[in-house]
């Protein structure tokens, strides 16, 4: 006798009926199990099968339907900062006093707040960040790192031998200390309540960080594009998004291209300041501190074009060469405007003593996040949550001291 399969629609019990016992079409079925009412339907064939639940099968050599995928359209998602400087102005002053008053102590916690404050505040599609780090973990790492870098700098003054054990140390345990701060960083930071992570590759974090790093010298520096593309490789590949991996498709052409202009920009400039000055000196009747003057201004003008530059060039390529998924990351970071945004800034804090750096630190990251965008197919919805460990604060706050950024 042939039977069909009946599936409440509701809470999915299911029951083997015979076709001759089946109601006729349009009946209202009720569910013994939850008592949900939902009508019989009919197939082509005449065949009863329940709301849709049980599809008919196709008969033998019959082509079944073709159904044709949905095609998504590709979307820009953007960045937003909803912060104002009125708003940190508080949190700033506050962590400013209480850090006084405790001697330090309350570091963490200010970290802390600043972090949630900017995360909170950081809108990617709509959807914030957060940043759930316990300031009593970052208290246990800030003393253990103030107790280290206490002790090297207390003994570069009393004992060079000393010094260099410590130094040495330090130097061996980088490598360490860059993937642990990286993974605590990022197990605490979180968007659409799924965690970031990092993978913890020791043995690529001593090549690029250590390895690397000691053939620079040997080199005059002529590896150091080179250096930066593995550590930029490194830092994005061993990334993740809840399971999700961050690709880097950037290469090293494309760092030494970055660093290329430099070779002509920098003796130009200091040519330039030397002469100027020179001529200056001659000008002021062989007053030579003005031309000194004029040619150490100069100098540093050049430097910090040169150092903006660099910068912005290797925060656009990084950006630019990460992915997530089936979405590219974008930045248009430009020179001049971080430039001016740089100087006036300055000016700023300087002629009030320091209240307007909460009003430039904002400043800063909302242009950053206004040039900063994420294309590509969905949304970040289908990625999955994955399990990870937490781990210690002492790597990022030794991080922190030595004042060393992991960021891109």
């Amino acid at each position: 006798m042939p039977s069909i399969t009946l599936t409440c629609p509701v809470c999915n019990f299911t029951k083997q009926m015979d076709v001759s016992a089946i109601p006729r079409p349009g009946t209202t079925v009720t569910c013994p199990v939850c008592k949900s009412l939902f009508p019989l339907q009919t197939d082509a064939q005449g065949v009863a099968s329940e709301a849709g639940n049980t599809p008919a099968l196709p008969e033998e050599n019959q082509t079944p339907p073709s159904s044709k995928p949905v095609r998504q359209r590709p979307r820009t998602l953007t960045f937003a900062f909803t912060g104002d400087a009125r708003e940190y102005f508080g949190i700033w002053i506050v962590n400013t006093l209480l850090r006084i008053v405790t001697l330090g102590f309350y570091s963490p916690w200010a970290k802390v707040r600043k972090r949630r404050y900017f995360c909170g505040n950081t809108l990617l599609d709509g959807a914030p960040f957060d940043y759930l780090a316990d300031p009593w973990a970052i208290l246990k790492g800030w003393l253990v790192a103030g107790l280290f870098f206490g002790l090297y700098s207390l003994t570069s003054r009393i004992s060079p031998l000393i010094f260099a054990a410590i130094s040495l140390l330090f130097l061996g345990i980088f490598p360490w200390v860059v993937v642990r701060s990286r993974i605590f960083n990022l197990r605490n930071s979180t968007h659409r309540n799924i965690h970031f992570g990092f993978n913890p590759e020791y043995r690529e974090a001593y090549r690029v960080f250590l390895g690397w790093q000691l053939l620079l010298p040997l080199t005059i520096g002529i590896l150091g594009p080179y250096v930066f593309y593995r550590q930029s490789r490194f830092l994005v590949e061993n990334s993740r998004y809840g399971t999700t991996p961050f690709s880097f498709h950037a290469t090293a052409t494309d760092y030494f291209k970055i660093f290329l202009p430099l070779l002509v920009l920098i003796p130009v400039g200091f040519g330039a300041a030397v002469g100027i000055g020179v001529g200056a000196g001659v000008g002021f009747h062989n007053e030579k501190g003005a031309a000194v003057g004029i040619v150490f201004l100069l100098f540093a003008l050049v430097y910090l074009i040169a150092g903006i530059y660099v910068r912005t060039a290797l925060t656009n390529l990084a950006w630019n060469s990460t992915s997530l998924g089936q979405h590219r990351f974008a930045s248009a970071l430009r020179v001049r405007d971080l430039l001016w945004i740089y100087l006036s800034s300055a000016v700023a804090v300087i002629c009030t003593l320091g209240l307007l750096a909460p009003w430039a630190v904002v400043r800063m990251v909302r242009y950053r996040l206004e040039r900063t965008t994420v294309s590509g197919v969905g949304g970040f919805d289908a990625i999955r949550a994955s399990e990870d460990q937490q781990v210690g604060a002492g790597p990022e706050e030794l991080v922190d001291m030595v004042g060393f950024d992991l960021g891109l």
